[in-house]
């Protein structure tokens, strides 16, 4: 067999096998993938005082929970001890630099070849996130979530990750917000449904596409390399 011929067989080989492996990688990482749990009402609470320079009233918070009120007497201080090291702990290991998680069930609008994606319903600058804690109200804003009212997906890629996701009509899908907090509001809270809210802006750096109810991850968006990719 002439040399020339060999050597444009092997080229073809290894580009075949080159536009392979990435898929077959970024469909092991995405076969692998868990959920990050969802961020919880206590560590927003933590975070903002932490951000804001103060530590909460930990000695108010277990004197006003259910579980110290239905303490017997003589055991109230071993329980108030306990949950003071717990809240302290906590306390101590909450930090700015990691993400808050939220999940969320929403609709993606038929794929639009245009926009590359598909249509989120329902995304706009009013969303937030509400949590409370010890009668304290915090509401979580994600201050560029308008980047992402367009899923990036390619079409292909959920014909083959989802074959029972109709794009030509949409769906329901469960998406995973992973966001950096940035900022408080420790001036005066905003008023949302009538309630204050203390206010903790963060920025969105990745959104997880899982089939809806967390059950199959589908595609990873992050904004940080401003592309989408399963990587």
């Amino acid at each position: 067999m002439p040399h020339r011929l060999i050597c444009g067989i092997f080229a073809v080989v290894v580009f075949i096998f080159c536009l392979l492996l990435p898929q077959a990688h970024a469909t092991r990482f995405l076969d692998t993938l868990r959920p990050t749990p969802q961020t919880d009402a206590l560590y927003i609470t933590m975070l903002f005082h932490k951000m804001a320079g103060y530590q909460p009233d930990f000695d108010l918070w277990v004197k006003s929970s259910e579980e110290y009120q239905r303490t017997p007497s003589p055991q109230k201080t071993a329980y108030m001890n306990e949950r003071l090291d717990v809240f302290y702990d906590y306390y101590t290991r909450v930090s700015p630099e990691d993400p808050i998680v939220v999940h969320i069930d929403m609709r993606l609008e038929p794929y639009d070849a245009e926009a590359g994606g598909f249509p989120v319903s329902g995304i706009n600058q009013e969303v937030f996130f509400r949590y409370t804690h010890q009668g304290g109200h915090f509401a979580v804003i994600p201050t560029n979530i308008e980047e992402y009212k367009v899923y990036r997906m390619p079409l292909r890629e959920m014909q083959r990750r989802a074959p029972g996701f109709n794009t030509e009509r949409g769906g329901m899908v469960t998406l995973h917000f992973h966001m950096t907090p940035h900022s408080i509001n420790t001036e005066h809270p905003a008023l949302l449904s009538n309630i204050p809210h203390w206010m903790l802006a963060a920025e969105i750096h990745e959104v997880q596409l899982w089939s809806q109810g967390s059950r199959r991850p589908l595609w990873i968006w992050n904004k940080a390399e401003s592309r989408y990719h399963e990587e």
